[in-house]
């Protein structure tokens, strides 16, 4: 079996890059807390690694392939995570509960003279 240098390389840089993206998708998984994540930016994402992995398939590199593939199939767990979390919570509520925001409960109260 012969393996070209470019082919390690770039087997090396998909497994850097996923290792990269792996905590942030368990974190999600785990805790079901996706508030400060993009979803414009990770549908954007998502629709690159497809396209990755088209090209990866048409060039028929491996490295290019599986890791767009793995990268898009991690890419799409956050994706609808993101999208069932926009659904349970109304648009602009960044609040949990009743808490008063914290310029609130700041406020000096009135002094009586």
């Amino acid at each position: 079996m012969d393996v070209s240098l470019s082919t390690l390389i770039g087997s090396a840089a998909g497994c850097i890059g996923l290792y990269s993206f792996v905590p942030q998708v368990v974190k999600c998984c785990r805790t079901g807390d996706v508030a400060a994540i993009s979803l414009r930016m990770f549908a954007v994402r998502t629709f690159g690694l497809l396209l990755w992995t088209v090209y990866g398939y048409a060039l028929g590199s491996l490295p290019v392939l599986i890791f767009s593939a793995l990268g898009l199939v991690l890419s799409i767990v956050i994706l609808v995570l993101k999208v069932r979390g926009s659904r349970t919570q109304p648009a602009g509520d960044e609040r949990h509960g009743d808490q008063p925001d914290a310029k609130d409960s700041r406020r000096a109260e009135p002094v009586a003279g």
